[in-house]
């Protein structure tokens, strides 16, 4: 049988005894290792990381953006889940959003295109950051280190530039017309020609320097990250929103806070898997990990056809639920505790044939499950869609361990950057349905129903491992199946990692080319909607995971990440 080339690109596996930090660029993940050697703790190098990385991976993440943080105690077992999600400003309304009659879809969502892009891009599109109040309030409560030291070298990397790599300048460029729409943003992110920064081919490649943004850290560092909510930088923020009709004020602003919660948890194998229950991915997860429990997986084999039907089935039907039934609880009753619940396992557990696919099984209904809760059924609209995202995994010598997910939004979120501070702004109304009358529609005050998943596992109540990962709805997927892999198959987290992974939200199963061909046709055959997906450099059809964990052999610290970027795990 005749046959094609194709990619074979892996990495190796960071091993360390005393602490670990895996991250999306190799430079932010030495800034928070620099904060382990200096004898920081895990939340000392997560904070370190998450600044720098804001500045070298400034597509992804940063000061304008929105974070989900979960966090283990070593010394005291406690559990605690930081909630740097967004809302819309007050001002906001949804007529402001013309939804055009014959645009077809946009955004990451795949909601009606309207008029300018402007649910997606543009002045109207932020929502009040939450990374730089959910990193203080983080430190606060778990930093050794000052937290002038922590900003440190995210300082520097923007005081004095860094050196593009493929992947930064890839990502630029790919953004060319929409940030050549705002001045600000073309002149922070491309060379005064006009063209994008450019990696090293056969020479050094060029250097980005964002001085503004090193002023704004330095701001930061000196002040505290109040200073972006009621200090100079929220003055410069609401000044350019009112100059540029965009609706964030001060009082929106100076009203955000960090919520806190208690994780929730289940049982998987005798592992306990936790992660925030609310506006995130961790239910979905929950869901198809407690359906996925009732088989013998491990018994099937790796990468059996067999095994690969099970995981791709409890995934559709936990994604599945999500669109029908999760959201934000403030503004809708949702049945999360149901649809985590093992009673509810049971019963989608039901509608599983181990012969056969079920491309077109609808949801579910978990509201039975959800004790002291009348059920109701609200109007939905919309799907999910993909994210420009990054994530952390660190645990130091002490095993105090951080799952850490932040994000723009869209690549560059709003694509606006605020004059005289560097911060470019994540485009929140990306996560709302522009067409007004549902629970999804833009509205003020609305908070953003993420995908993000960080999440932590124990194993017999000690830290196992932290994942996480970007990749909009594919988060959940990827970190699912990575789950699956640590605990049912043993991998080491680099192998959990870098094995190929499917994904199903609905009749289709995608799945990577990376799986043997027998297992692809063994799926076809059973009904499966294939989708075959070829991995590059440049795709990113099953997200882009990082994670950590402690052998429970040795007690050394393992790490993994994303093979096909410039993803980095380092270890003290």
């Amino acid at each position: 049988m005749p046959t094609r080339s194709e990619w074979i690109i892996d990495k190796t596996e960071a091993v360390a005894r005393d602490g670990m930090v895996a991250a999306m660029q190799p430079l932010a993940a030495e800034a928070g290792a620099e904060m382990l050697r200096r004898g920081g703790s895990a939340i000392d190098a997560a904070v370190a990381t998450a600044f720098a990385v804001g500045v070298v991976e400034p597509f992804m993440s940063g000061v304008g953006g929105i974070a989900f943080m979960v966090y283990r105690d070593a010394a005291t077992g406690e559990m605690i889940c930081f909630d740097g999600s967004t809302v819309l400003p007050r001002a906001i309304r949804p007529e402001m959003f013309e939804v055009l009659s014959d645009g077809g879809a946009s955004g990451m969502y795949g909601w009606p295109a309207t008029k300018n892009d402007a649910n997606n891009t543009g002045w109207l599109a932020p929502g009040v950051p939450g990374t730089p109040h959910l990193l203080g309030e983080a430190h606060r409560r778990y930093g050794r280190l000052p937290w002038k030291k922590v900003l440190q070298p995210a300082i520097k990397l923007a005081r004095d530039g860094f050196e593009v790599n493929h992947y930064v300048a890839m990502s630029i460029a790919a953004d060319y017309e929409n940030l050549h729409r705002f001045p600000e943003s073309k002149r922070t992110f491309f060379k005064p020609s006009g063209a994008p920064p450019s990696p090293s081919v056969g020479g050094r490649g060029d250097l980005l320097v964002q001085s503004d943004l090193a002023r704004t850290l330095t701001l930061i560092a000196e002040q505290g990250p109040d200073v972006v909510y009621h200090g100079e930088v929220a003055r410069l923020i609401a000044e350019d929103m009112r100059r540029n009709g965009g609706l964030i004020t001060e009082e929106d602003l100076a009203a955000h806070q960090t919520r806190l919660f208690t994780p929730g948890s289940i049982d998987y194998r005798g592992y306990q898997v936790l992660g925030q229950l609310i506006c995130s991915g961790y239910p979905s997860v929950a869901e198809a990990l407690q359906i996925l429990g009732g088989f013998d997986l491990a018994g099937l084999g790796y990468q059996s056809t067999e095994a690969v039907h099970l995981i791709t089935e409890a995934l559709r039907r936990g994604l599945v639920d999500r669109l029908s039934f999760l959201g934000d609880p403030d503004l809708m009753p949702v049945p999360l505790k149901g649809a985590v619940s093992s009673g509810y396992a049971e019963v989608r557990r039901g509608t599983i044939d181990p012969q056969h696919a079920t491309p077109n099984e609808g949801p579910g209904d978990p509201w039975p499950f959800e004790e002291g809760r009348e059920a109701v059924y609200p109007e939905r609209s919309g799907v999910t869609g993909e994210g420009q995202t990054t994530h952390i995994s660190v645990i130091d010598r002490d095993r105090n361990i951080v799952s850490l997910t932040s994000t723009l939004g869209a690549a560059f979120g709003s694509g606006v950057v605020i004059k005289g501070t560097g911060i470019t702004l994540n485009n929140a109304t990306t996560w709302f349905d522009p067409r007004p009358g549902a629970v999804t529609s833009i509205g003020p005050g609305k908070r953003v129903m993420s995908a993000a998943t960080p999440v932590i596992v124990l194993r017999d109540g000690k830290p196992f491992a932290a994942v996480g990962s970007p990749g909009g709805r594919r988060v959940m997927s990827a970190v699912y199946q990575i789950i699956v892999n640590l605990i049912d198959f043993k991998m080491g987290m680099q192998a959990a990692i870098s094995a190929p992974r499917v994904h199903s939200e609905g009749p289709a199963t995608e799945i990577s080319t990376r799986f043997p061909a027998e297992v692809i046709d063994g799926l076809e055959a059973i009904g499966h909607q294939i989708v075959r997906r070829e991995e590059s450099l440049s795709s990113s059809f099953f997200a882009r995971p990082n994670g950590v964990m402690i052998d429970p052999d040795s007690g050394n610290l393992r790490a993994g990440v994303f093979p096909f970027t410039p993803a980095t795990a380092i270890g003290v």
